[in-house]
């Protein structure tokens, strides 16, 4: 099988978790952010991730490629819904989260926009979402600020929940891994060992080396 992905992008990084958690081989393909050309042949539209099976055919959507992963070997353990705890918590803090870390991806070193021409088509792609990215990173404190009640909330449901994988991490652990390229937010304890054991158990790195 064949994952074609970028290594910035969080629900990439969900596909990453699934074949790291059941320990099966995928050949990992980081396409150039400027590609739009591989992923419109596969499914006809620049997405990704995008799964080859072993059958050749094309598979879209993080979660739906954690689900088909997930079927392949025992024991499951992305088959229940998410918890409507976490489903609530993402989405209040999923815009606050993009804004302090889509500036920083766009500086950072990514295979996806290793060349000038892929970063500036990264850059103007994320720009006409989110505007002028300097002066989101002027919005730093203030968006750190907005995030910190939610990270509470979230330390105290990492440290009351049962220590088994299921799959409100592939929802949890992409966010924290975006947010560990910004180099002034503070994680707890709790928060960090997690983020800690998870890149440990799926090999899928952490942001802070590129932290800023």
């Amino acid at each position: 099988m064949k994952l074609y992905l970028y290594d910035h992008c969080p629900f990439c990084v969900r596909a990453r978790m699934i074949f790291g958690f059941k320990n099966l081989d995928v050949e990992s393909i980081f396409l150039m952010d400027n590609d739009n050309e591989t992923p419109t042949k596969m499914i006809g539209r620049k997405m990704l991730p995008i799964l080859q099976k072993e059958d050749g055919s094309y598979l879209p959507e993080s979660l739906d490629i954690v689900h088909y992963v997930d079927g392949l070997a025992e024991p499951k353990i992305a088959e229940n819904p998410v918890s409507p705890e976490i489903e609530k918590w993402y989405n209040a803090v999923s815009d606050t989260i993009y804004q302090l870390v889509v500036p920083r991806f766009t500086q950072a070193n990514f295979p996806e926009i290793n060349t000038p021409e892929a970063r500036a088509a990264y850059v103007a792609r994320e720009e006409r979402v989110f505007g002028d990215l300097s002066i989101l990173l002027k919005e730093t404190h203030t968006l750190i600020v907005e995030l910190e009640p939610h990270m509470d909330t979230l330390d105290i449901w990492l440290d009351q929940r049962e220590d088994t994988i299921n799959i409100d991490d592939f929802i949890i652990f992409p966010v924290l891994r975006s947010l560990s390229i910004v180099n002034d937010l503070p994680f707890s304890t709790t928060i960090l060992k997690y983020m800690e054991n998870i890149s440990k158990t799926t090999g899928v790195n952490l942001l802070f080396d590129q932290a800023r």
